[in-house]
């Protein structure tokens, strides 16, 4: 895999993964707050555990989308093989 394929990889994972991971986070951080008032964040009777609940949900999904693009990133630039030196045109010298 060339060094080229690996920063694509990484930049979809980002992109695909991690944005929406933080977008989860902060949502599920929001909800973590509303806590408090559960009949404001939910709009019905719900109780604060079942917000608290939902809103541990939601930061263990943003977690796990935002390990995603690391994971991806490691394994990609992991399997990128050195390139090797081209010489055209020159002779190598003799070595001693």
């Amino acid at each position: 895999m060339s060094k080229t394929i690996a920063i694509v990889i990484t930049v979809l994972t980002v992109l695909c993964c991690g944005l929406p991971g933080l977008a989860v986070i902060c949502v599920g951080g929001l909800a973590l707050m509303g806590t408090q008032m559960p009949e404001v964040m939910t709009g019905a009777n719900a109780t604060t555990q079942e917000v608290l609940l939902g809103s541990i949900f939601f930061l263990c999904v943003g977690l796990i989308l935002l390990v995603i693009p690391v994971v991806a990133g490691f394994v990609s630039f992991r399997m990128v093989k050195p390139e090797e030196p081209v010489y055209v045109g020159e002779e190598l010298p003799p070595t001693a």
